[in-house]
């Protein structure tokens, strides 16, 4: 199992790359101007051989020099003893989140409405639809470009409109052995509809087409609904969890 999450892991990293990224020891700090937790925190990728007090220690004044918070993501990867190590230092927990996983099988077909559109991955239409939906600010959707240049794996951008409106978008991210889905949101005037199903779908379908047997997605524990449904989309195993360890 350790095996298929160090792939699911570093297929995420590259995903949903950094604008920067340090190696230190096996941790990988991630830093992207604070626009989100997960492109800005420690993601332990191997163990290393330093200890760990003095390896946190680094990390702080990393981020520390940043002038951003230090965050810890903690994935079944990490050195044993890590997490309660950060309790020690005051750093609450939070984001508790589950990584389901699926195999693509033949259950799945294109989606054929002429509502459902795929872009390039650099159309300003589809980036704005994002942001309007996930709620980025102007500094958000400008690290957001900057992320999605560094990504080197094929992107599936997709979207559903009404009229000239995006009113449900996601994102997949594909190399040769794993599809990952990313950036999925409804306006709230259009849920309930199945539209967020509907891209799933045809990204998995499309994902199979071009021989790749395995998905995967993060939703957050807590996020009941959330796990729900992507349980009826087909994501019901649960591979493994994480969360996250900020300084308080």
């Amino acid at each position: 199992m350790i095996h298929r999450i160090a792939e699911i892991e570093a297929h995420s990293l590259s995903a949903i790359p950094a604008l920067r990224t340090e190696i230190y020891d096996g941790w990988h700090l991630r830093f992207a101007r604070n626009h989100t937790r997960r492109a800005n925190s420690v993601n332990v990728v191997s163990r290393g051989e330093l200890p760990i007090q003095e390896k946190i220690d680094y990390c702080e004044a990393a981020y520390a020099k940043e002038r951003q918070p230090s965050h810890f993501r903690l994935t079944p990867l990490a050195d044993d003893g890590l997490d309660p190590l950060l309790a020690e230092r005051n750093y609450g927990l939070f984001g508790e989140t589950e990584v389901r996983v699926q195999t693509i099988d033949d259950s799945y077909s294109s989606d054929s409405g002429s509502d459902l559109v795929t872009y390039d991955a650099n159309s300003e239409f589809w980036m704005k639809g994002v942001a309007a939906l996930t709620g980025q600010n102007t500094a958000q959707q400008a690290v957001f470009r900057e992320m999605l240049s560094l990504i080197q794996l094929d992107i599936q951008a997709i979207a559903i409109l009404r009229g000239k409106e995006i009113v449900a978008c996601g994102m997949g991210v594909q190399s040769k052995d794993y599809l990952g889905l990313f950036e999925f949101a409804t306006h709230p005037n259009f849920r309930r509809r199945g539209f967020a199903a509907r891209i799933a779908r045809h990204m998995l379908q499309c994902a199979k087409n071009a021989g790749i047997a395995r998905a995967y997605l993060q939703v957050v524990t807590e996020n009941r609904s959330g796990r729900d449904f992507w349980s009826r989309v087909g994501f019901r195993e649960v591979l493994y969890h994480y969360h996250y360890r900020s300084k308080l």
